[in-house]
């Protein structure tokens, strides 16, 4: 067998890491994929790790013992996530982005994929240390972030959606009234989705009354699982009435359709 030099091992290690973040690795799986020692390993992980430091790429965890290994963990620098954050609010200050009823449109936002995996790496950062088992979120503008965050943490991803397919086969359908709209509208699961007991985090892009989310914590109980996080891009100023933990990345502080005038700030906690 050809010797594997150091660069071609760094550049194995880093991508395999890479595309599959939260992932552990054990050093032996490395080992013996290219043909070293796990000293020589160590020091190449020790490289990357630095390098992924220093370049605000993320970071990688090492885990001791016989079960251990090394894992990817997609978050960024503080200073770059400030840096995006006060972009983004920029760019979503602008009142042509108000649209008749009184709402923003956000979806270049939304489905903007340079935009909104930076959004799901700062959700990751703030939900890190969360047991979790499944992202969940309800069609249709938050799939795409809540698809990222799924990807970062390597879970799987459930999507509620308004009326059941008949592809799904049995599904659970429950009713609420949504924050956005006011209106009772329903939302619905497939049985197949969710395991029992499954812990969930559940991501969306917008977040005015929480009407939307106990109707998730509703729809989660009939599972016998629990919602355990709401991470959301963004949530109005007012106090939402949801007992759970949630975080958005902006608050929506003013909306004056009349005088063209919308604000926006960065959610303190984010930064904290």
């Amino acid at each position: 067998m050809q010797k594997i030099g150091k660069s071609e091992r760094l550049i194995f290690i880093t991508s395999t890491l890479v595309q599959n973040p939260m992932k552990l690795f054990s050093l032996t799986f490395f080992c013996e994929k290219l043909s070293c020692a796990k000293s020589t390993l160590s020091e190449d992980i020790d490289l990357i790790s630095q390098i992924f430091e220093q370049t605000g790429q993320g970071r990688l965890e090492t885990v001791s013992g016989a079960a251990g290994g090394v894992y990817y963990i997609p978050v960024m620098k503080k200073e770059e996530e400030l840096e995006f954050l006060e972009f983004l609010k920029n760019e979503l200050q602008n009142p042509e982005r108000i649209v008749s009823g009184g709402f923003v449109y956000i979806n270049d936002i939304v489905f903007n994929p340079e935009i909104i995996k930076k959004a799901a790496k700062i959700l990751v950062r703030l939900f890190l240390e969360k047991e979790i088992d499944y992202i969940a979120t309800v069609e249709a503008k938050g799939i795409a972030l809540a698809s990222y965050v799924a990807q970062y943490f390597n879970k799987p991803l459930v999507v509620a959606r308004n009326s059941s397919k008949f592809t799904e086969g049995s599904t659970v359908n429950i009713s609420y009234i949504s924050g956005t709209t006011g209106k009772i509208e329903t939302m619905t699961m497939a049985k197949k989705a969710i395991k029992r007991g499954a812990k969930v985090l559940f991501i969306d892009d917008f977040m005015r009354g929480g009407g939307t989310v106990r109707g998730m914590k509703d729809l989660l109980s009939e599972f016998e699982s629990s919602l355990v996080g709401v991470g959301v891009l963004i949530a109005t100023k007012d106090k939402k009435s949801v007992d759970v933990d949630y975080k958005s990345l902006l608050v929506l502080e003013e909306l004056n359709a009349e005088n063209k005038k919308i604000t926006f700030s960065i959610n303190p906690q984010v930064i904290s």
